[in-house]
């Protein structure tokens, strides 16, 4: 049987969701931010970059002491027309998978999924962290 609360703790939880992705997210990157996200994509495809921007976007929602850092507002600026729909679809796509992770912990069993989330949080560090070994700089901090 559904709970009568579900539909409201849905909408609590979707609000809070939406509060946090536009925190992480500052609005207005400067022209050296832009210049800076460019000049890291180079060698990326749209989707490759869209995958990074999900992970740093979903990754500082579960993996504590971790922000994203000014490189990532701006990647949102790149790109138009099919290249904007290709970032766009798979930034979401991966978004979305670290949301499901996030709800993993809240709702599975505890402990299997807290390894999961502490493996998951590592790889986006080693990924997107300072050092990245993929697109270094996007993400700040450490792995939970």
């Amino acid at each position: 049987m559904i709970s009568p609360m579900l539909p409201i703790r849905l909408v609590l939880f979707c609000v809070a969701m939406l509060s946090a992705i536009c925190s992480a997210v500052q609005a207005d990157p400067s022209a050296n931010d832009l210049e800076a996200a460019q000049s890291s994509i180079a060698q990326l495809t749209p989707h490759d970059v869209g995958s990074r921007y999900g992970q740093a976007l979903g990754a500082v929602q579960i993996c504590r002491n971790t922000r994203t850092t000014v490189k990532v507002p701006a990647l949102s600026t790149v790109y138009t027309g099919a290249d904007l729909k290709s970032f766009e679809a798979q930034a979401k796509k991966i978004y979305d998978a670290w949301i499901k992770l996030k709800q993993c912990t809240l709702i599975d069993d505890p402990s299997e999924c807290n390894v999961v989330v502490d493996e998951s949080c590592a790889a986006a560090i080693g990924e997107i962290g300072p050092s990245g070994t993929v697109f270094p700089g996007l993400m700040e901090g450490t792995a939970r």
